[in-house]
Formats: C-alpha cells, sequence, structure tokens
C-alpha cells in the first residue's frame, strides 16, 4: 500500500506510475474522483469487460489507492462498490542531473454519513444554492493559489536547471573519464541535503554501489587530481569528502 515513508517511496510511486500508464485504468481513476461504482457500472461505462476490471480493481486496492465496500441496494443484492480512498499529488521533475518523482497525499477520502429531516423543496433549494456557492468559491480561491504556487515553482525548477548545468559544464571540463564524473555527482546531490557539507564514504559506497576500498582509492586519486574535493578522517576512522 502506498506510505509516505522515504523507505516504501519509491517502490510505491513508480508502482502506481505503472498502473496509471495505461489509458483505461487513468479512465477507472477519474471517474472513480466523481463517485463510488461498482464493478459492473465501470464495465457498461467503459466498455470492457469485467474480468479486466476486476482485475484494474483489485491492483488499486492493492496499492491502496481503492477500497471495496459493501452496500445494501435498493432494487437487487448486496454490491461492492469502489470506493477512492486516497487523494495525492504527484511531481514529476526532469532536468539536468535530476530525477525525482514524488508521492504527497493530500487527504483520506472519507464517507460521510449525513442524517438530515426531510425539507421542503424551496428550502431545500435555498440551501443548496448557498452551499454550491460557498464550494464554488472555495475551489476557485484555491485553484488561484495552486496556479500560483505552480508558477513559483516552474522558476524555481529552471534556476536549479541552470545551476546543474553549470555545475556539469565545470565537472566536464575537469573530469575526463565517465565513471568519475558520475562519482563527483553523486557527492553533489549527497551533500545538497548534507548541513554539515560532507558525506562519508560509506554512504557513498552505498549510493554508488562500488566496493567501498575501490571507491576509496578512486576518490584518493581524484582529491589529489583536482582542486575541489577535499576529504578528512574521524576519530573512528571513517573517511569524510566535501566538495
Amino acid at each position: 500500500m502506498l506510505e509516505n515513508t522515504e523507505e516504501n517511496q519509491e517502490l510505491d510511486v513508480f508502482e502506481l506510475l505503472d498502473f496509471l500508464s495505461n489509458s483505461t485504468r487513468r479512465r477507472i481513476l477519474e471517474l472513480l474522483a466523481e463517485e463510488d461504482l461498482y464493478s459492473f457500472q465501470l464495465s457498461r461505462l467503459l466498455d470492457i469487460s469485467p474480468r479486466i476490471i476486476a482485475k484494474y480493481l483489485s491492483e488499486l486496492e492493492n496499492i491502496g489507492i481503492v477500497s471495496m465496500v459493501e452496500r445494501v441496494s435498493d432494487k437487487g443484492p448486496i454490491r461492492r462498490y469502489a470506493k477512492l480512498n486516497q487523494a495525492f499529488s504527484l511531481i514529476i521533475d526532469v532536468g539536468q542531473n535530476t530525477f525525482n518523482v514524488k508521492y504527497f497525499p493530500t487527504s483520506e477520502v472519507s464517507e460521510k454519513l449525513i442524517k438530515e429531516e426531510p425539507k421542503q423543496k424551496e428550502e431545500l433549494r435555498i440551501q443548496v444554492t448557498k452551499e454550491f456557492a460557498e464550494i464554488r468559491k472555495c475551489v476557485k480561491e484555491k485553484l488561484k493559489s495552486i496556479q500560483t504556487l505552480d508558477s513559483q515553482r516552474k522558476v524555481f525548477a529552471q534556476e536549479i536547471n541552470d545551476a546543474y548545468i553549470r555545475f556539469n559544464e565545470i565537472v566536464e571540463k575537469t573530469i575526463y573519464n565517465y565513471h568519475d564524473r558520475d562519482i563527483i555527482r553523486s557527492i553533489f546531490k549527497l551533500l545538497i541535503n548534507k548541513p554539515e557539507n560532507k558525506v562519508s564514504l560509506t554512504e557513498l559506497a552505498s549510493r554508488t554501489r562500488i566496493w567501498r576500498g575501490d571507491l576509496g582509492k578512486r576518490l584518493d586519486q581524484l582529491a589529489s587530481e583536482t582542486n575541489f574535493i577535499t576529504l578528512e578522517k574521524d576519530r573512528r576512522g571513517e573517511v569524510w569528502y566535501s566538495i
């Protein structure tokens, strides 16, 4: 199931992207975003066999986006409805030295049972008109806020991309071996989230999947050949690198 944890996030995100790569699957989500539906309804709306619909719903249920709930029908037997239970956003960044896919759960879609006394038609019309106006105002305001954020994000993403282009130009001019350049890029990406601006040999070996001894030797040589890689050892013998 989809969880917002660093350990599970990458697997879950790409599992979700794989599901969304199919137009029929995307259409199922689009329909379920409007209202809960049972398999036969989806089959008729999409002109897809019930067997395929059942398979797609099972996949959605497995990754935690949909739940199957039983409800009594006035016109027939108990039916199993597919219910969207997770609202989320996906953000994909592709740029110079950048490939990030992030999953943000925005809310849980809960089922609210509201019991109200019957209202006269005119009273109900006034209430519904008022609520629609409030909902319309809220959606307009929030969409405008999202558009503002998207514009800001676009500017920031472009600035990050430009910075990485400059970084790569320097690396390509000073480091002639592709694998060495890849090591330098890995150090730089790890350092971005390090307030102390240094990364350990152990963490770097795990990131690059290079044996620690071989990586250490290569980095020692790169440090002596360049002016921008520095290293230090702590009291425990761990080696730390900075750029």
